[in-house]
């Protein structure tokens, strides 16, 4: 008994760590290959910065000139502009962060199912994975800023959920459920050595009747 709670727990820590590292490799995969916005522009941005730090500095803390004033207000105006821009890709972008991660959890999640009874563990792990991925997409999908686009998200990961959960656990239930109805209506049967046996214990027993029957009808006429 003891040894069985330790292996349980040996998997469900095992189920649990390699629902993390889907995540991580989905999560950390998705941020490679598909860079967000500020990783792009940030250098253009941070450049703009300096520019503007530069002409703080020339002012030795005094008030501008109107070159000076001028200069920076260019700069600014460049600045604000960046930064206007790159809010708008944020948005696009965590919207097309999120549907690909939704994608890639209904994928994992899918998975998941092949085989889910002979590989139960590694099943749980993935499972546990494409729902945390699910989580993951659908959190970046609130930053897209477009409520159409969130719902619409979120309603599919909603419908994926449900379809996936229907089909890890309420077929599988059915599924184990029939042969065991199966087997009790097998085993609530008499065996067929028995019924011959009874059928036999039956036959004597009437034979036994008519021949008493018999020696008593028999012994009447005798008597008077």
């Amino acid at each position: 008994m003891q040894r069985d709670r330790q292996n349980y727990a040996l998997q469900t820590i095992f189920s649990f760590f390699l629902g993390l590292m889907v995540l991580a490799f989905v999560g950390i995969g998705v941020n490679t290959f598909y860079e967000s916005p500020d990783q792009k522009n940030q250098p253009e941005l941070d450049k703009l910065y300096r520019q503007q730090e530069q002409i703080n500095r020339q002012t030795g803390g005094k008030a501008f000139t109107p070159a000076q004033e001028a200069e920076n207000a260019v700069v600014q105006k460049k600045i604000d502009a960046l930064q206007k821009d790159l809010e708008a890709k944020r948005q696009i972008w965590a919207r097309n962060t999120s549907i690909v991660l939704i994608v890639f959890a209904t994928f994992v999640m899918g998975i998941s199912l092949i085989r889910s009874e002979q590989l139960r563990v590694i099943s749980n792990g993935l499972l546990l994975g494409g729902l945390l991925t699910m989580i993951y997409g659908s959190g970046w999908v609130i930053f897209s800023g477009q409520s159409t686009a969130r719902f619409a998200v979120i309603v599919f990961a909603f419908a994926v959920t449900l379809a996936l959960g229907y089909l890890k656990f309420a077929r599988q239930h059915d599924d184990v459920a029939s042969p065991d109805m199966a087997q009790a209506a097998v085993s609530s049967t008499p065996p067929t050595s028995d019924l011959d046996g009874l059928t036999a214990r039956v036959d004597a027993l009437e034979r036994r009747a008519a021949a008493a029957a018999a020696a008593l009808g028999a012994d009447v006429p005798a008597n008077e």
